[in-house]
C-alpha cells in the first residue's frame, strides 16, 4: 500500500510540473518597447526594450506574469523607499511656539481630537492652519532637516511626538 501511495504522489507531481513547465519558457519581447505593469491593466512600473528574454510564469488571457533576470549596479538599489530618485511625502503639521503648547495639542490628538481642528485653532502657522495644516507634498531637502527626519521616519496616518526647529514645535501627520 506505501508503495502505491509514493507512486501516485510522484505521477501527481510530474503531471503537476509539466502543467506548471507547459505555461513557461523563455520568449522575447517583439516590439521596441513594451510596458510592465504592476498587474493585468495596472500602474505601468517600468520598460522592457526589444528582444529582452523573460521567463513566462502565469498565462491570462491577454497577459502573463513574467520573470526578468538581468544585472544592475549595486549603488543604484536601496531598501529604503524614501531615497528612490523623486519620492514626495506628503505631510500636515500644527506649529506651536511653546513645547508646553505642542504637548497639549498632541495630548488632545492621542484623546482624538480632529488633526484638521487643531490645527486651524492652535497653529501659529496660519498659512497651513487655514488648510486643516497640510503642507502638501515635499521632496527630501525642501524642508527644515529636523522636520524632513521625523515625517519621513512616520508610517501614512501616523503622528509624531513633538518635534524641536528653529520655527518652533511641531506635531506631523504623514499623509502619505
Amino acid at each position: 500500500m506505501r508503495k502505491k501511495q509514493v507512486f501516485t504522489g510522484f505521477c501527481c507531481l510530474i503531471c503537476f510540473c509539466s502543467l506548471v513547465f507547459a505555461q513557461g519558457g523563455t520568449q522575447y519581447v517583439r516590439l521596441k518597447s513594451e510596458n510592465l505593469r504592476d498587474a493585468p491593466g495596472g500602474a505601468k512600473i517600468g520598460e522592457l526594450t526589444g528582444g529582452t528574454g523573460v521567463e513566462v510564469l502565469e498565462k491570462r488571457p491577454n497577459w502573463v506574469k513574467i520573470q526578468v533576470t538581468g544585472w544592475i549596479w549595486e549603488p543604484s538599489l536601496t531598501p529604503d523607499p524614501t531615497l528612490v530618485d523623486g519620492f514626495t511625502v506628503k505631510a500636515s503639521h500644527i506649529l506651536c511656539r511653546t513645547e508646553t503648547d505642542a504637548k497639549d495639542v498632541l495630548k488632545r490628538l492621542k484623546s482624538g481630537a480632529s488633526f484638521e481642528e487643531m490645527a486651524k485653532q492652535y497653529s501659529v502657522d496660519k498659512s497651513s492652519a487655514s488648510k486643516g495644516g497640510s503642507l502638501g507634498e515635499f521632496k527630501r531637502g525642501d524642508l527644515l532637516p529636523e522636520f524632513e527626519k521625523a515625517a519621513l521616519s512616520l508610517k501614512p496616518g501616523e503622528i509624531s511626538d513633538v518635534v524641536k526647529s528653529p520655527l518652533g514645535y511641531h506635531v506631523i501627520r504623514r499623509d502619505r
